[in-house]
């Protein structure tokens, strides 16, 4: 289990384990400014529901359309976990952005119209600092531990 990233150990240390640990300057951005905790909450930074994000207006994809052919799934997919994001490019459902920089800057735009986008996705008009702010809050979620443990290394 991955539980020991910076963020963890700022977040237990200073709330013991109580709700709050998004106080920083960095976690401000992330929590308050731009609502990604909206959809990445929790421990693992997911809600584990099916969203789009408009990442396209028309997608090649249907997603979870094609498991319960419902219109309202048409282009939607699981929120992923932040858990260690820094170390899972490319990212979104098709790898098709290849850097955190490149999903901040998707986010901050508001992206694509799609019937079906979260409302949650709007455009945030995040400054360079406060860009910074939310790459430098997303790479705490890095586990060093974990990812660095040769228990967990694949032989």
């Amino acid at each position: 289990m991955s539980g020991q990233s910076r963020y963890d150990q700022y977040f237990f240390r200073e709330n013991f384990g109580v709700d709050g640990g998004g106080k920083t300057r960095h976690g401000f951005v992330f929590s308050e400014k731009t609502n990604c905790s909206q959809c990445h909450s929790g421990f693992n930074f997911t809600n584990y529901a099916f969203e789009n994000n408009g990442l396209y207006a028309d997608y090649p994809d249907p997603g979870r359309f094609r498991l319960t052919e419902l219109e309202s799934d048409r282009a939607r997919f699981k929120v992923a976990t932040l858990r260690n994001v820094a170390l899972t490019a490319p990212y979104m459902h098709d790898g098709s952005l290849q850097t955190l920089e490149a999903v901040v800057e998707h986010y901050n735009s508001g992206g694509q119209p799609h019937p079906n986008k979260s409302s949650l996705v709007r455009p945030l008009g995040l400054s360079a600092g406060e860009k910074a702010d939310l790459l430098a809050f997303l790479r705490s979620l890095t586990d060093e531990a974990f990812v660095n443990n040769p228990k967990f290394r694949q032989h």
